[in-house]
């Protein structure tokens, strides 16, 4: 591993973040508070970015719709298509449709939405008995675990007589101040597909380069993008070379549904290669290779039932499917094997206090994940997830969570990494509170506090208080 001490942030750099840091965790109490009102600006929102924890494309419109709300419809039907989760939508974004930019492009049937996220670490007890080396793990130094800049464009074939049909390219930078873990720093292309839809919506499909992260599983908590980032660590799925964001790969995926709720989605793709983005980005820099050396094919299957959330309905997804990667992966001991995860999730409404934004209340989850400990270092994730949306009633578009996570290592490969004599730890566990605020309509900041047992698998570092700090803005 390389000395990274290039990149740790000078002392009054760190001490100014964490000191905003205490602000924002401090100031908690006073930002949940009953809403104020919209600034004079900001356009006039019904929903929030993703509306309840589930995709809701299907689900009737609230009752009460400001007047002037359809005039977003345009935009959102424009908007990337395909996604497990609904994509946000444009009456929350900052730029909306103020200036006319908007409203030019979709006269000629493209959208656009651009989308920026930023992550902070930093480990407050930094149990490590003495160590001074490099950096091993996120928060042993203040870290930027990630800054995604990302710009994307669709383009709706209606305007050429091909009802349905969208053509969706997105050109994303990838940032992040520790890259030996977070993955390689890049300006690359994050998308370039064709998607379908067909038979009124019962089936869909997706041809190109593909981004998977929010195609399958549902791993953010409460189905939202802007959110639902704090708590979820599940790495088995890109371990087994799923694409995700900023590394697309060339791929098909097409979705069924069944009846009113049932759904079957599969998707054919070119793994990434084992060790992910950084393997990828040294045999495919650019992004365009359609099969670089040492990937396979890779098939995931999900099948689920999803009910948003009505009046009078509580929400509840389910979802559980397999993953097989025919790319060849070292084994832990010698030889070479294909690889594949299976996973199971789910997500309950409980409790719903308002029938004209139903996606309000208490929700639960959970996720289990598995993959085999002969050629993989994580080998069981567990999860499980109490989230409120919009728990105070003039803040319908905050979110809370608690999320706890255990991951566990492969006993084969904690030998193949460390001496014969030295103790580790068998697996990371996790717990992470966190509350994100709608500080306006495209604007979400949420701070978060969590306790980690073993950050890394080696016993001379003890647990960590981590304080986080997410910012995504939706433009």
């Amino acid at each position: 591993m390389t000395n990274t001490t290039s990149n740790i942030w000078s002392i009054s750099q760190r001490s100014a973040l964490l000191c905003a840091c205490a602000a924002v965790l401090c100031g908690l109490p006073a930002f949940a508070q009953e809403d104020q009102g919209q600034s004079a600006g900001d356009p006039p929102v019904e929903k929030p970015a993703t509306t309840s924890a589930l995709p809701d494309d299907d689900s009737p419109p609230a009752p009460a719709v400001a007047p002037d709300a359809d005039r977003f419809k345009r935009f959102d039907d424009l908007s990337l298509k395909g996604w497990a989760i609904s994509y946000p939508k444009v009456a929350d974004t900052i730029l909306a449709d103020h200036g006319g930019v908007r409203d030019a492009l979709a006269d000629v049937g493209i959208g656009i939405s651009p989308i920026n996220t930023a992550n902070f670490q930093y480990d407050f007890l930094q149990n490590d008995r003495g160590y001074d080396g490099p950096q091993l793990y996120n928060g042993q130094d203040v870290t930027r675990t990630n800054t995604t800049i990302s710009f994307t464009a669709t383009y709706d074939l209606g305007q050429i007589g091909i009802k349905g049909g969208q053509i969706a390219t997105t050109l994303a930078i990838v940032d992040n101040s520790f890259p030996e873990v977070n993955g390689p720093k890049k300006i690359r292309i994050g998308r370039l597909h064709y998607y379908q839809s067909l038979f009124d919506g019962k089936v869909d499909f997706k041809l190109g380069y593909i981004d998977n992260t929010q195609e399958f599983l549902g791993i953010n908590v409460g189905g939202n993008l802007a959110t639902g980032n704090l708590g979820p660590q599940a790495t088995i799925p890109f371990q087994l070379g799923l694409s995700y964001g900023g590394f697309a790969a060339p791929g098909f995926n097409t979705r069924v549904k069944f009846g009113e709720h049932f759904y079957n989605k599969i998707g054919f793709q070119r793994s990434l290669p084992p060790g992910g983005a950084t393997a990828e980005n040294r045999v495919n820099s650019g992004g365009f290779r359609f099969r670089p050396p040492g990937t396979g094919l890779l098939v995931i299957d999900e099948v689920g039932f999803n009910r948003p959330a009505a009046p009078g309905q509580k929400s509840m997804w389910v979802r559980g499917g397999g993953i097989y990667n025919t790319t060849k992966y070292p084994v832990f001991g010698g030889g070479q094997a294909e690889n594949w995860a299976a996973f199971l999730a789910v997500d309950r409404q409980l409790t719903q206090p308002d029938s004209e934004k139903p996606f309000r209340g208490i929700y639960a989850g959970a996720t289990v994940n598995y993959a085999p400990p002969r050629q993989n270092l994580y080998t069981q994730y567990y999860e499980a997830r109490l989230y409120a949306v919009g728990m105070l009633k003039g803040r319908p578009f905050d979110l809370a969570s608690l999320v706890t996570t255990y991951n566990k290592y492969s006993p084969a490969g904690l030998r193949a990494r460390t001496a014969p004599d030295q103790r580790n730890y068998a697996g990371t566990l996790a717990l992470i509170a966190s509350y994100a605020y709608r500080v306006r309509a495209g604007i979400y900041l949420q701070p978060g506090l969590g306790v980690t047992m073993h950050p890394i698998y080696s016993s001379r570092f003890g647990t960590a208080l981590n304080g986080y700090l997410s910012l995504v803005t939706l433009f």
